[in-house]
């Protein structure tokens, strides 16, 4: 009997450890408790919300073609091809895209040169999009175009030159290396062209010969493009040319004759570089007359040194003379 009274009190006790663990579970840190199942059900709505399934439309993404080969797209506007684009996929999937980030290939491999309708669906039109995400809708779903052969010509590179030297000098020349170049682009365009440019070229303040062993190509059609983007380019850059007549030059026959020319003076007409024109001086000029064998005479202007080879003589007066022995 004492066994089976003791036996009867301990159920009476678990129930009693029972009910106090309860209440303690129940009314100690009932804030904390609170608190934690607030954020659990909160993390739970979140990852519910980011999983179900919505839509977001795209405004303004770039739009490419993927063209038949050896052809180009002539209408196409400055800023490019943009599309509007709807996708549907989960919500958290879709707040990472960005229409500045995205880029719409189009396939219209299968059209012919002409002008042309590309149709644009979910069917012929990708984006790196996340796998659980699709295109719904392309606006618009049509887009009118220009298509094109491409064509390659020769055109001869004219040099674009802006402003002028100084008061004096002068352009005597300009070379381009290579003087043509290859351009690349639609058939129409390309055919129209004369010629093709460099950037341009600033002469201002220029005394100098300029040599330019990197000038870039411009064409100014945006639809056509060089093959070859720079050339070399020298610009040759001189004094300018004066002529001037000069009295009281002295007329001798070759050294060495023992001969004397008649008359013994003359007016020489001189051309080169203005500034060695505007220092000659009679008294530092001689007028040569040379004798060939056969009797004729032949002039020749014996200039002050440094200047040979940078003056011409134009024309005498007189324009004949007399060797006496």
């Amino acid at each position: 009997m004492p066994l089976r009274r003791g036996e009867d009190r301990i159920p009476g006790e678990s129930r009693r450890v029972a009910a106090r663990w309860l209440r303690e579970f129940l009314l100690e840190d009932w804030t904390l408790k609170v608190l934690a199942l607030a954020i659990t059900l909160g993390l739970w709505m979140v990852v519910t919300g980011q999983r179900a399934p919505a839509t977001m439309r795209l405004r303004g993404v770039q739009l490419e073609f993927i063209l038949p080969a050896g052809t180009e797209i002539t209408d196409e506007p400055r800023e490019g091809f943009k599309v509007d684009v709807t996708l549907e996929g989960s919500r958290g999937d879709l707040d990472e895209l960005n229409a500045r980030s995205l880029v719409a290939k189009a396939d219209i491999s299968q059209l012919r040169p002409g002008d042309r309708v590309a149709r644009l669906t979910d069917r012929n039109v990708q984006m790196e999009v996340p796998a659980g995400v699709r295109i719904v809708r392309i606006e618009p779903p049509n887009l009118p175009l220009h298509i094109e052969q491409s064509i390659e010509r020769e055109l001869e590179v004219e040099a674009r030159l802006e402003g002028n030297p100084p008061e004096g000098f002068v352009v005597a020349g300009v070379q381009v290396v290579p003087p043509r170049i290859r351009v690349r682009g639609p058939e129409s365009h390309v055919n129209a062209m004369e010629r093709a440019h460099t950037e341009q070229i600033t002469l201002e303040g220029q005394r100098e010969t300029l040599t330019l062993p990197q000038v870039a190509i411009d064409v100014h059609d945006r639809e056509v493009s060089p093959v070859e983007q720079v050339v070399g380019v020298r610009v040759e850059i001189t004094e300018a040319s004066a002529r001037r007549t000069i009295t009281g030059v002295s007329v001798r026959p070759a050294a060495g004759t023992g001969a004397q020319a008649r008359p013994a003076s003359a007016s020489v007409t001189v051309e080169g570089p203005r500034s060695a024109v505007e220092q000659l001086r009679a008294e530092g000029l001689t007028l040569v007359v040379e004798q060939s064998g056969d009797g004729s005479t032949s002039l020749r202007l014996a200039l002050p040194p440094g200047l040979e080879g940078r003056i011409a003589l134009v024309a005498t007066s007189p324009e004949a003379f007399e060797i006496i022995r």
